[in-house]
């Protein structure tokens, strides 16, 4: 992280930290992590994944919305690497990320048309409830909290992308070199983990809009924890 001159920040900074480690001690993030994978497994949590990545777009968007121009100018810049890629590195955009991981469990572009499950739907419609209904900073925080939590540079044995990218090399024998978008939110989401903190800089100047940033980090990452825990349920079902 950068170095901040608002304290609060720096608490900020601290206390999500702590939340976002905290959160693989719960039940639902060790059911998930432990449920050992089959390709139809995996094919499973990427198909709902993709999903959750379109929420996200979703969610951001609706954050924009209402927030501060010097705001939406940081979702912005984030959202242009999700929605176009990055041409000069050469990667995809996040959706055709996921189709390409797709295809090496077996899955086809077809496949990805299908309408979520009822895990995905609930969790996805209450994401985006807060986006468009909560004070724009708790709506913030509560989108930035999930890449505060899959960042490799914060969380301590690394975020969700990280683990479950070589939990499918270790179980499936698939190499992290052929999962594009694990491999690439492994790299990017230590950046993106960023925004909420240069925002909070010159918008965090309160108790009030500390809690509000808090507040929202809760919500977000209680809602992918139970995510995170209704695909578990459904990944033991498959063969």
């Amino acid at each position: 992280m950068m170095t901040k001159k608002n304290p609060r920040v720096a608490r900020l900074y601290r206390d999500l930290s702590k939340m976002g480690n905290d959160v693989f001690r719960t039940r639902e993030y060790k059911h998930f992590l432990s449920t050992r994978l089959t390709r139809k497994r995996a094919a499973y949590y990427i198909f709902e994944r993709s999903h959750f990545h379109l929420n996200r777009r979703q969610c951001w968007a609706l954050v924009q919305a209402r927030a501060p121009f010097d705001v939406k100018q940081l979702i912005w810049h984030h959202e242009m690497e999700e929605l176009e890629g990055d041409k000069e590195r050469g990667v995809d955009n996040h959706w055709v990320l996921g189709m390409k991981e797709g295809a090496v469990v077996g899955m086809k572009p077809r496949d990805f048309q299908k309408p979520p499950g009822e895990g995905t739907l609930i969790c996805s419609s209450a994401w985006s409830f807060i986006g468009e209904h909560a004070p724009w900073l708790e709506a913030l925080s509560s989108s930035c909290m999930l890449e505060i939590a899959n960042s490799d540079g914060i969380i301590k044995g690394g975020g969700i992308a990280g683990r479950f990218g070589r939990k499918m090399a270790r179980e499936l024998k698939i190499p992290l070199k052929k999962q594009p978008s694990n491999r690439e939110h492994m790299e990017v989401d230590i950046v993106h983990a960023n925004l909420l903190f240069e925002a909070a800089e010159r918008h965090v100047t309160s108790n009030e809009e500390y809690d509000l940033a808090m507040s929202g980090a809760e919500k977000g990452i209680a809602i992918y924890k139970t995510w995170l825990g209704l695909l578990a349920i459904e990944m033991e079902q498959k063969p």
